[in-house]
Formats: structure tokens, sequence, C-alpha cells
């Protein structure tokens, strides 16, 4: 699966064939054939190793630290491997996530519901993937992010002495902010979730 997956970071999702893998590990096409019945098989496979690598477990005490943690994971692992993302929205079996179990378990035993459990996790999760799929969008060939440029070049238009009082508000905000940064703004996003669901009655248990 490492194989597969290294092509994909080479030569893209659709770059993906049966003899680019068998030619990065130096074996016969047809030989690869003896760990998956066809490409369908294999994708479900690369899919379940995707998943594996998304999903660490980080070995946290408190769900929150832990959810908090998988989301800095999932977007690291994305941005590191910008092609998978094509693995993430394809119909594949149920995977067992063994985190996903402990992490259940921590938030009802927090008092929350499993259902409401179940609900803040996906939350969470699909917070962290639309983010992060999200800043792919503005990423630049040399990974800088237009996004960026963007917010640092409204910075430096606003605090120009020439542009007087044009958006006060929004000219003491830009100016008393630090640079943008995304993955600062990922985190402070993502543990303001956690902390609403932690508070929200709609996931406490009855």
């Amino acid at each position: 699966m490492s194989a597969a997956l290294d092509v994909v970071d080479r030569d893209g999702y659709d770059g993906l064939t049966i003899r680019a893998i068998a030619t990065l590990v130096g074996a016969p096409p047809m030989s690869l054939y003896t760990h998956f019945a066809n490409k369908e098989e294999l994708l479900d496979l690369m899919y379940q190793e995707v998943t594996r690598r998304l999903y660490v477990d980080s070995g946290h005490q408190t769900w929150q630290a832990e959810m908090l943690a998988i989301a800095q994971n999932v977007r690291a692992t994305l941005l590191a491997h910008t092609s998978w993302t094509h693995l993430l929205s394809r119909r594949a079996p149920p995977t067992a996530v063994p985190v996903r179990e402990r992490l259940l378990a921590l938030m009802v035993q927090d008092g929350m519901s499993s259902s409401g459990a179940l609900r803040s996790l996906g939350a969470v999760i699909g917070s962290a993937i639309g983010l992060t799929l999200f800043e792919l969008t503005f990423l630049e060939p040399d990974g800088s992010s237009r996004l960026t440029q963007r917010l640092d070049a409204l910075k430096d238009w606003l605090v120009s002495e020439a542009k007087g009082d044009i958006e006060p508000t929004t000219r003491q905000a830009v100016t008393q902010a630090p640079s943008f940064d995304l993955k600062r703004t990922f985190d402070f996003t993502l543990a303001t979730l956690i902390a609403g669901l932690a508070a929200s009655p709609d996931t406490r248990a009855s």
C-alpha cells in the first residue's frame, strides 16, 4: 500500500496504475494481483491505509486533547499528501478505527450520549477535512498560500496612511493581529468547536 500511495504522491490519483506500482517495487505487474483482485479492491485497501494514517491515536487521556490531535494530524497528512484527498471521497467499505472506539468511550464517560459523541466526532473530523480542503484550494505550487498572501495584502492596504478611515474597525483589527497563519487559524477553529461540543446540552446524556 505504501508503494501505491507513493505513486499517487508522484503521479497524482489519475496516474495510479498497476504497472506504475510494479515498476516502483521492482515486481512483475501480474504478481501484484496476489494481494488484491482488481483495481477497485486496491483502492479500497489504499483507503484503509490512508484512514490508518489519518486517525492516529496519540494517547491523550481526555477526549478533547485527543480529538484536537487527530484533527491536527488530518491537516498535516493531507497537506503533505495532497492527492490522497481523492481517496477519501470515493465509496469504500467500513473500516475499523481503534481510536474511534476509545474516543467515543471517553466522551460517554464524560457524560455524553453515545449518539451525541458520534455526532461530535463527525463534526470535528468533517471540519478538519473541510478546512484542509479549503486550504488546499489556495495552495501555490511552491507551497505558499494565495489566501495568506491575500489577507496580508489586505492588512498592508488598510494600514497605509492613504486609506484614512476606510473600514476603521477592520483596520484596527488587522493592525493588532499578527500575520495571518493558516495553522493557527485551524487550531483556533477546531479548539473552539471542541469546547463548544463539550458544553453543548445537545450532546449530553439525559
